[in-house]
This record gives C-alpha cells, sequence and structure tokens, in this order.
C-alpha cells in the first residue's frame, strides 16, 4: 500500500467559442483596418440593471468594444469567450494488486476535495452601443443569454458531485510502467480532464442550441425551447396565437 498527499495547482484550461450576433452581411471598410477593440472593466461602463449585477460578477465578465484587425467574418458583430479554470485537492491513496490473470492493477482513491469551478468571459461587441441603450442592445442581449448558460451554477455542482463519484480510479500497468506518485498524479488529472471535457462539451452543445433556436439572436428564443427555465426563469412559456405567425417576445 502507498500513500500520499499532493495539492493540484489550477489547471487553466481555455475553451474559446465563436458567436455570431446578428449576421447582418456588413464588409468592413479600409476605415477600421489596424483597429483593435478597447477592453473595458465593468467599472468603466454604465451601471447595469439590478437583475444582471449577479449574472456579470458570476461569469468574471470583461467587455470588449470596436471593431478587430483581421477580422475572420465581417458578419460577426458579437462574440462570447469564456475561459474555466478548476482546482482541487487530493488525498490520494494507492495500492497495487494482480489481476485473475496476473497482470498488474493500480487501484487509486483520489480522494477529491476542494473542488472549484471557475469561470470568466470576455463579450466583444464590434458596434458599441449608445451609454443610455447598452444594457437593452439585441447583440449583447443574445450574448448574455450565452453568458447565463456557461455560468450555470450547476455545472460547478456536477463538476464535484462527478470527480467525487470516480474517486476511485483503476488503471492496469502496462510492461514497464511503475506505479508511484508520477502515475498516480498523471492518473488522477487525467480523470479530472475527462470530467472537464464532459461538462465544456455540454456547455458547447448548448451554445449552439441557443444559436441554431434563436437564428443568432435575430429571433427570439421558442416558448417551447429546452432552454427556457435557464434564460427566461419565471416567464410564462406558451405557444403564439395560431395565425399570427409571429413568436412570443420573451
Amino acid at each position: 500500500m502507498g500513500k500520499y498527499r499532493f495539492f493540484k495547482k489550477t489547471a487553466v484550461l481555455a475553451v474559446m467559442l465563436k458567436v455570431v450576433g446578428f449576421a447582418v452581411v456588413l464588409m468592413t471598410t479600409g476605415a477600421v483596418v489596424g483597429q483593435q477593440p478597447r477592453r473595458l472593466s465593468m467599472s468603466s461602463l454604465p451601471e447595469p440593471p439590478r437583475q444582471l449585477k449577479k449574472l456579470l460578477s458570476a461569469g468574471a465578465v470583461t467587455f470588449e468594444l470596436g471593431p478587430r484587425v483581421n477580422a475572420e467574418d465581417p458578419r460577426i458583430i458579437g462574440e462570447t469567450r469564456y475561459y474555466i479554470s478548476y482546482h482541487y485537492k487530493s488525498e490520494a491513496k494507492w495500492q497495487l494488486l494482480r489481476d485473475d490473470q496476473g497482470s498488474r492493477v493500480l487501484i487509486i482513491d483520489a480522494g477529491f476535495s476542494h473542488v472549484q469551478w471557475k469561470p470568466r468571459h470576455v463579450i466583444w461587441l464590434r458596434d458599441e452601443p449608445e451609454e443610455e441603450e447598452f444594457w437593452s442592445n439585441d447583440v449583447l442581449l443574445h450574448e448574455l443569454d450565452h453568458l447565463r448558460i456557461s455560468t450555470d451554477p450547476r455545472f460547478a455542482k456536477r463538476f464535484a458531485e462527478v470527480l467525487r463519484q470516480r474517486r476511485v480510479i483503476r488503471h492496469s500497468l502496462a510492461p514497464g510502467e511503475v506505479a508511484g506518485r508520477e502515475l498516480t498524479d498523471k492518473l488522477v488529472e487525467r480523470e479530472t480532464r475527462a470530467v472537464f471535457d464532459e461538462l465544456t462539451d455540454l456547455i458547447a452543445i448548448r451554445y449552439r442550441e441557443l444559436d441554431r433556436e434563436t437564428s443568432h439572436g435575430r429571433k427570439p428564443l421558442p416558448p417551447d425551447s429546452k432552454l427556457h427555465d435557464l434564460l427566461r426563469p419565471g416567464a410564462v412559456s406558451r405557444k403564439p396565437a395560431e395565425g399570427t405567425g409571429v413568436p412570443n417576445r420573451n
């Protein structure tokens, strides 16, 4: 039986998703070539409505405003990038056994604790809204829906839950592979990364689902959307009146 303690330093894994706001085809001109967007902190922006403050704080949001040099697609006028860091403490215990075929098997109890999941975001708007209309700007409102997805506290809760469910790691040793701290550290981190990837893949799916259902923010969220409870909590979900052809504006 071997046992050791270690503290896993924060592992920062960046996940960047490009999000189209309104897909308005507007070609850039020579006047914007070489320009860089301005990065602004929350303190330099108009005071947000009370109901948005908690969301913006949870997402650790900064803003970029203005055209970008060498933009890949001139139709893109809004984008949300999110970065998620995680860290944890692990008191890992390991044991080397033999299976029925005589092969060496490493059994690890990872002992995950103090699990943290920390998202931060950069929201970019090509066209800077007027100050008095900043928080009601249609492109920004769409990006804030993306923010609501990736700041959903259930992701952090699920990350901790799944790690604890998978705390026991079983690994068949290859010929010449040595059981010990280095290998155990690697296997614990590999398991953590696998859980992280599962959850960030789900965020990416929901980002794409939002864009598909709203045509990148050009249409309101359908009242029967699975995202409705998350993005429009407390709103009355109902189908539009028959024959109007106009969906409810949420």
